[in-house]
């Protein structure tokens, strides 16, 4: 297989999938014999520490992306002769399952070794370079947006839309509506330089009236008053680019009072709406 021209070898029975599947905690490779193309464009969750005592079972597993070398990157040589760059001896993988990190020809190559480390051994030693080579296609691959960072044309929201299982509801505004707050300050927050939109989604900046069940204050009878209900608000909403392939992304709102300019809300959630 092949992946800006580093080709190697692996079993036939692996599985190829887009990098966008690889693991986020514990490790890149989620299941056995497994190889992933591409970078990772998720949003990775912080992870906690394993629990004590919990050892993550040795995978096989190969993930090429682009990538360089830190500068502290060792030399070696592959057993068919081929110069790869070897991570540091210092470094410490975040998992206990055996990972190692080389570079080659500006490629990436995290390889997990499993139970049989001659197996690891078998696919460093095929790596090879020949340019002009196409990238083999991966499997459950995500639809990408090419222009994320573009604004999109602002719009006013024409009929009710209800999102996260009930939790957040945008009514159309009224004729009279008329913002303070301009959609360029939503779409790109003061608070947030250089912050960047995820090529996973595609957007609608909306102007929309906007109500939610949270966040809620208690009453004495144990009833909630929510407190953001009719609020005019402009609506930065994103939704995956391929919603049929998991781990493509997810649904999301950010809410901006149009008035004030204060974030209200900064929400996204897994599932569909």
């Amino acid at each position: 297989m092949s992946f800006h021209d580093v080709q190697i070898q692996t079993p036939g029975s692996w599985r190829i999938l887009d990098g966008n599947q690889t693991g986020f905690c514990g490790g890149p490779f989620p299941t056995n014999a497994t190889v992933f193309l591409g970078p990772q464009r998720n949003v990775v969750p912080p992870c906690a520490p394993p629990p004590p005592g919990r050892v993550q079972p040795p995978l096989d597993g190969v993930w090429l992306q682009p990538g360089d070398p830190p500068s502290d990157a060792e030399p070696i040589t592959t057993g068919s002769g081929e110069t790869v760059l070897r991570q540091p001896a210092s470094w410490q993988t975040s998992n206990s399952s055996p990972v190692t990190d080389y570079w080659y020809h500006g490629v990436q190559i995290v390889l997990g070794s499993g139970p049989d480390p001659a197996v690891a051994k078998r696919i460093l030693d095929s790596v090879r370079y020949q340019s002009g080579v196409p990238d083999t296609p991966a499997a459950e691959s995500c639809g990408l947006n090419p222009q994320p960072d573009a604004m999109p044309t602002p719009e006013r929201l024409s009929q009710r839309m209800v999102l996260d299982q009930g939790n957040i509801t945008f009514d159309p505004p009224a004729p009279s509506d008329q913002p303070t707050m301009k959609p360029e300050a939503a779409w790109q927050p003061a608070d947030k330089p250089g912050f960047s939109h995820s090529p996973l989604s595609t957007y609608r900046i909306i102007l929309a009236r906007y109500s939610g069940r949270y966040p809620a204050t208690l009453n004495p009878d144990g009833s909630t008053t929510p407190t953001n209900q009719n609020l005019l608000a402009w609506v930065v909403y994103s939704a995956p680019v391929t919603p049929d392939v998991p781990r493509c992304g997810g649904w999301g709102a950010d809410i901006f009072d149009a008035r004030t300019g204060q974030e209200l809300i900064a929400n996204g959630w897994a599932t569909s709406p």
